[in-house]
C-alpha cells in the first residue's frame, strides 16, 4: 500500500466540483431550515367541522378551538394516549434529523472553504445519510397514528427531499474530490 507522501499544499479543486458543493450547500440549508419551520409549526393535522369547530396539532401541541368565535386553547400533546406516545417518538427521532442535518450542513459549508483530504471528504454524505434514515423514520412513525394533512408535515416531507438531493450531490462530489485528490499523487 502506497503512502502518500507530505505536501505542503493540495492540489486546486476544480470548479465543477466546488460548484457542486456550493448547491449542496443551498439544498442542505434550505432543508434544515424547513425542517425547523415544519417542526415548530402546529398544523402536522387540522380538522375543521361544519359548526366552525378545529382541532388541529404538532408532535408536541394539540390544539382545539373555533373559527367563528377566534378561540383557540393549546395544550401539551397528552402523553397515555397512542397518539401523544406516537407523536412524541416521531418528535424524538425527527430532533436527531435536525441535528444530524445541521452537522452535514456544516461540514458542507466547511468544504466551500477547506478541502478535506481521504476518507473525510466523505463524512458529509454519511451524515446526511443518516438525517433522511432519521427523517423519513420520524415520518413512519408518525403517520402510524395520524394523517399529515397540513403545511407543517409538507415542510418537513420537503425537507427530507432535499436533504436526498443535498446528499446524492455532496456524495458525488465528493467522489470527484477523493479520485482528483488520488490522481495527483
Amino acid at each position: 500500500m502506497a503512502v502518500p507522501p507530505n505536501r505542503s499544499s493540495l492540489p486546486r479543486m476544480d470548479s465543477f466540483s466546488r460548484i457542486l458543493i456550493i448547491i449542496a450547500s443551498f439544498f442542505s440549508i434550505a432543508a434544515l431550515t424547513l425542517s425547523i419551520v415544519g417542526i415548530i409549526t402546529h398544523f402536522w393535522y387540522y380538522y375543521q367541522d361544519s359548526n366552525g369547530d378545529t382541532l388541529y396539532y404538532n408532535l408536541f401541541t394539540l390544539c382545539t378551538g373555533n373559527v367563528i368565535n377566534g378561540s383557540s386553547i393549546c395544550i401539551d400533546m397528552p402523553q397515555e394516549t397512542d397518539l401523544g406516545s406516537g407523536t412524541r417518538y416521531a418528535a424524538a427521532l425527527l430532533v436527531v434529523a435536525i441535528c444530524l442535518l445541521g452537522c452535514g450542513m456544516l461540514v458542507i459549508l466547511f468544504m466551500n472553504f477547506v478541502q478535506l483530504t481521504g476518507i473525510l471528504v466523505f463524512v458529509a454524505p454519511i451524515i446526511l445519510f443518516l438525517a433522511t434514515l432519521f427523517m423519513v423514520a420520524a415520518l413512519a412513525e408518525g403517520s402510524r397514528v395520524t394523517i399529515f394533512n397540513s403545511y407543517s408535515a409538507n415542510l418537513v416531507q420537503t425537507s427530507h427531499l432535499l436533504t436526498i438531493f443535498s446528499m446524492g450531490i455532496i456524495a458525488f462530489a465528493s467522489g470527484r474530490v477523493h479520485i482528483r485528490y488520488y490522481e495527483q499523487l
